[in-house]
């Protein structure tokens, strides 16, 4: 998934315009297991999981809020067979998540768009049925102002799945947040924070999982897919960029190691 506020790098737009270069494909099969054109923490067992949770049937529109090059939109679209649309900021990424919804042959129930989170949703009220967005809401300014927003464009009794991989539930060092921010503005929250912002925003929390487990997982996969891969990767990224990703996937694995970052589900409903 993109950070929907963060910096345009030029070797993470890179890895979106071969996101599904031979390469690319390897690196996921590698570190998730099965590859679904992911970006973030995001596995094929957790959707498969989750999709129940966000009550769709064939006639449902859902929305993914920073959807990336689309893998998981694309997933559930393919699964439920529903119209799925999804928004992120880089170009680069929506290019490639329609690339592959015409791969996949699903193009008429996936339409992408780019757009800026951190603004309202350019929807009508009442247009989705369902919001997901995976392990994009610690990148926008104010998630308040952004469950304020899945709120108005959610239908009465609308499901919002999300994920977040920065809550705080033990001790960081300056020098670790600044690691593990690499790629822009993340905000870090408290436990409970999340809960409250949902209240606040009208929406009722009906459930919340830990899913700290298959960060770390992900994580050290992606460690050491990469790895495995550097001297291809330090072509296509440079070394920089590629010595700064390896930091980044360690101060995330030693985070969750020692439980000082934490990653949570959140599955809230419209009361509309």
């Amino acid at each position: 998934m993109s950070d929907p506020a963060r910096p345009q790098n030029p070797g993470y737009d890179d890895s979106y315009r071969a996101f599904d270069s031979p390469l690319m494909q390897q690196l996921r099969r590698e570190a998730y297991g099965k590859d679904i054109g992911q970006h973030s923490w995001v596995t094929a067992e957790d959707l498969e999981e989750d999709i129940p949770r966000l009550k769709l049937s064939r006639t449902s529109h859902f929305l993914d809020l920073g959807c990336g090059p689309g893998g998981p939109l694309a997933f559930v679209a393919q699964r439920v067979g529903c119209h799925g649309s999804g928004l992120d900021i880089s170009a680069e990424a929506v290019a490639a998540g329609r690339t592959r919804a015409a791969v996949l042959g699903i193009e008429a129930l996936v339409t992408l768009q780019q757009s800026d989170l951190n603004q309202a949703l350019p929807y009508a009220s009442r247009s989705f049925a369902a919001v997901m967005s995976l392990d994009v809401i610690l990148h926008l300014r104010d998630r308040l102002a952004v469950f304020r927003e899945v709120a108005r464009v959610l239908i009465p009794g609308g499901r919002f799945l999300f994920t977040d991989a920065g809550v705080i539930t033990g001790p960081v060092s300056a020098e670790e947040v600044q690691l593990r921010a690499a790629h822009g503005y993340t905000q870090f929250v408290p436990g409970g924070f999340n809960e409250r912002m949902l209240e606040l925003a009208g929406l009722r929390l009906l459930e919340q999982t830990d899913r700290t487990s298959s960060l770390l997982k992900n994580a050290a996969g992606r460690l050491a897919a990469r790895l495995a891969h550097r001297a291809e990767l330090e072509l296509l990224e440079g070394s920089s960029y590629f010595e700064q990703q390896q930091g980044y996937l360690a101060t995330v694995v030693e985070l969750a190691q020692r439980g000082a970052v934490s990653r949570a589900m959140y599955l809230a409903e419209s009361r509309a």
